[in-house]
């Protein structure tokens, strides 16, 4: 850096020209600095000591640019005068580097006194223990608002150089609230925002190497195929990823894969994949950041799904009673879904019976505010068209009205 370039504009120049061909992207990456810290340095905004201090590690200038940063004022201009240029070379070397420290130790301050009322890495993990076993109970407005202000504040972290332990911690944090907005997305109806979620979640969970974050995104990314009818996927997903997933994850990946094969009429796949969900159940009863446990309501609920989609009217009403009574009244979406398996076994009987089918589908969105999910709905507007026979049928027609209501009444997409 030549002596007649004196400003922050200069050491911008400086640091663009070292960058060469590398993308800030990739620099960003590999010095643990935000790419918009790096932007804003090579377009004259003077950076932080430590940002300079990792460019000098990265790319071994000897302090150049640390050095550079400490004889710039606040303002990013020169304090040199031309007494400065004729002292000593070792004194001035040690005057710079004792300026460099001064500020390093004034930046240090700062950012201690910034995050005095910040969340630590253990608090966001207490918060994403507790997002983990309220996540069903709680109102999904509320979970939204929950989930994003979280996420927000670990993004923030991730953008301060952080030291190995910690890097993790945070991305692990990251990964996890990125894996529940996708959740409330998809709760929502929201696909393509709940696909986008995950895509991000993969990539956080790509450098953490968490296999139940892993098994969780793989289950969000059946579910997701399951809903925009690309059932062939759905399975393979859920195949795939249980193969490697932790016990816990094992049984809900078996049941999403089962009721994909359920749905193209994969009576073989779907007995074997439902036979290794039952095996797995007893291990994936504990809460933890990810997928909800799977309980014995959650492996009779889905057995019930499988026995509707195979038309077996008998087994989804026996599955299904037993559903609604094992699941927890907090878990609405799957005790839902077990009320409108009951409904579809009414009418797969030999004498149908449209009004207790209309009741257990009444029964099945008559929900507190903010638990209603759109595969709830969903499904539920396939029961009204099922029982589009009994379209003059009072009940069937009070349930038609209740499901459009229930269409306005999801909950918005996560931020």
């Amino acid at each position: 850096m030549s002596e007649n370039e004196t400003s922050a504009a200069a050491l911008g120049r400086r640091i663009r020209q070292l960058r060469g061909r590398m993308s800030q992207d990739a620099l960003s990456r590999r010095i643990g600095f935000h790419r918009t810290r790096i932007s804003k340095a090579e377009n004259g905004e003077l950076p932080s000591v430590d940002l300079c201090a990792a460019l000098d590690e990265h790319w071994q200038t000897g302090g150049e640019l640390a050095s550079y940063h400490a004889s710039l004022d606040p303002s990013g201009h020169s304090q040199h005068s031309q007494h400065d240029q004729k002292e000593d070379p070792t004194d001035r070397r040690r005057l710079v580097q004792l300026a460099a420290l001064s500020a390093l130790a004034f930046e240090t301050t700062s950012r201690i006194d910034a995050c005095a009322s910040a969340p630590t890495l253990s608090e966001l993990e207490d918060d994403v223990t507790d997002i983990a076993s309220g996540f069903d109970a709680t109102p999904r407005p509320a979970l939204i608002a929950e989930v994003a202000g979280r996420w927000h504040q670990v993004e923030t972290m991730l953008e301060r150089r952080l030291n190995v332990t910690d890097s993790h911690r945070a991305t692990l944090l990251a990964g996890q609230l990125s894996y529940y907005l996708g959740r409330l997305a998809f709760t929502g109806g929201h696909y393509r925002d709940a696909r986008r979620f995950a895509d991000l979640s993969d990539r956080y969970a790509a450098q953490v190497g968490d296999a139940a974050l892993v098994g969780s995104l793989a289950a969000l990314r059946s579910s997701i195929a399951y809903y925009t009818q690309r059932w062939d996927e759905a399975a393979i997903t859920a195949a795939r990823a249980r193969l490697d997933a932790p016990p816990h994850l094992t049984a809900r990946l078996a049941a999403y894969e089962a009721r994909s094969h359920a749905r193209l009429g994969r009576i073989r796949e779907t007995q074997r994949a439902l036979a290794d969900m039952n095996a797995a159940r007893q291990t994936s009863t504990i809460t933890r950041p990810g997928s909800s446990p799977f309980t014995a309501g959650s492996a009779a609920m889905f057995d019930a799904v499988c026995a509707v989609e195979l038309g077996d009217g008998a087994q989804a009403r026996r599955q299904a009673s037993q559903a609604v009574d094992l699941t927890d009244p907090c878990s609405h979406e799957e005790r839902g879904h077990a009320y409108l398996c009951l409904a579809a076994g009414y009418l797969l009987q030999d004498q149908p019976d449209p009004a207790a089918a209309a009741a257990a589908g009444r029964a099945a969105v008559t929900v507190p505010d903010g638990h209603l999910s759109a595969t709830v709905v969903s499904a539920v507007s396939r029961l009204v068209r099922d029982l589009g026979p009994w379209s003059s049928d009072p009940d069937v027609r009070a349930l038609g009205a209740l499901v459009h209501q229930s269409r306005l009444a999801l909950p918005g997409s996560a931020p």
